[in-house]
């Protein structure tokens, strides 16, 4: 009996990760950009999990290739800003294959360049 309790845990604990429902933000000729539709908001602040899908591998100082970034992203809509908490990188798509990068910052809010994939984010997250 305590096995299946652990085992119906860990299974509800990757429930989330695995079968997030992504929303398409933006699809450019580097990227596709996707969120989850998880959204946490508090006041004009509005938090959630971006995905960016490379078109291109990049790499990483290790000289490992990077194919897709998981990051967990605050938006405040009064100012328009954006900042991220935690990144992860990815030698699959999806957020998927091995971890290659993994680290937490500081929330440091940043403006966004006009016309940008974090643009639209701003504009899909902070509609009224």
């Amino acid at each position: 009996m305590k096995t299946l309790l652990v085992g119906a845990t860990v299974a509800l604990v990757l429930i989330p990760l695995s079968q997030a429902a992504w929303v398409s933000v933006s699809i450019t000729v580097d990227a596709q950009v996707f969120y989850d539709d998880a959204i946490s908001k508090e006041g004009d602040r509005v938090t959630v999990w971006r995905l960016t899908n490379f078109a291109k591998p990049l790499t990483n100082l290790e000289g490992k290739e990077i194919l897709s970034e998981k990051s967990r992203t605050a938006v405040d809509c009064a100012t328009r800003k954006l900042a991220n908490s935690q990144v992860m990188r990815f030698a699959g798509k999806d957020a998927g294959g091995e971890v290659l990068n993994n680290y937490e910052t500081p929330l440091r809010f940043t403006t966004v360049a006009a016309g940008s994939a974090e643009e639209d984010l701003i504009h899909k997250l902070c509609a009224p």
